[in-house]
């Protein structure tokens, strides 16, 4: 299956007993009930409920490892450092020493889709029915690697948002496409008042979809493709 080198992404160890408990009153999703061996993606927000980073959580065991966007990642140490307030949790960037893998148009069985297994130098995270994160230590991932652009056709074919496109702090989840990771019933944390309005509303002002490149409105183009793109709009 085709993978591809994602250059601009982070990885951050997390360690202490409060992480997790820490994570969930400051992201989406309710993590507190990862396993050892489980993944889960959740989304860090401002209090206006834009996007400050959406990672893949990887429970190691004794730690979390975390999976982001490079770009974002100043801000979002920035932001959680400031949170911690008593609570026994450490963040160390491990970017430098890994290197990061996308597998797409692969086939996860769903008995093993939010997990991850690890042989040697290599980890692989079944994040859905057709896509895979891939973690090597840096200089030992996989040769033979697909194109950036071929990656973006499948993601304009499947609908599915990235870093630095679709995934940005100029939106909110419900506008990305990232409605999935926005758990319902779940504690508080930043930015979940104006989320939960939006929801019990359906006012989510702008929303992720298909388009034909040649008719839409260069401007809401987000991943641009030869026939079909994608696009945010307001609805």
């Amino acid at each position: 299956m085709p993978i591809v080198a994602l250059l601009d992404s982070s990885l951050t160890l997390w360690r202490g007993k409060d992480v997790l408990p820490f994570i969930d009153g400051l992201s989406t999703n309710k993590v507190t009930e990862l396993k050892k061996g489980q993944i889960i993606r959740t989304i860090f927000t401002e209090s206006n409920a834009k996007i400050i980073d959406c990672i893949t959580l990887f429970h190691m065991g004794e730690f979390i490892v975390a999976a982001g966007h490079l770009p974002h990642l100043d801000n979002l140490i920035n932001h959680t450092h400031k949170k911690i307030l008593g609570q026994d949790v450490s963040i160390t960037d491990i970017t430098s020493r890994n290197d990061i893998f996308a597998e797409f148009n692969c086939t996860n069985e769903q008995e093993i889709v939010g997990t991850f297994s690890s042989h040697g130098e290599i980890t692989r995270a079944n994040i859905s029915a057709n896509f895979s994160l891939i973690i090597a230590s840096k200089g030992n991932g996989p040769e033979n690697l697909a194109t950036f652009e071929q990656f973006n056709q499948w993601r304009i074919a499947n609908k599915i948002p990235w870093h630095g496109y679709e995934i940005s702090n100029s939106f909110h989840p419900f506008s990305c496409g990232l409605e999935e990771l926005v758990h319902q019933n779940k504690g508080c944390y930043i930015g979940q008042e104006i989320l939960t309005r939006m929801r019990t509303r359906k006012r989510q002002g702008k929303i992720l979809i298909q388009v034909d490149t040649l008719t839409c409105n260069p401007a809401n183009i987000t991943t641009m493709g030869e026939t079909q793109s994608l696009a945010i709009i307001r609805t």
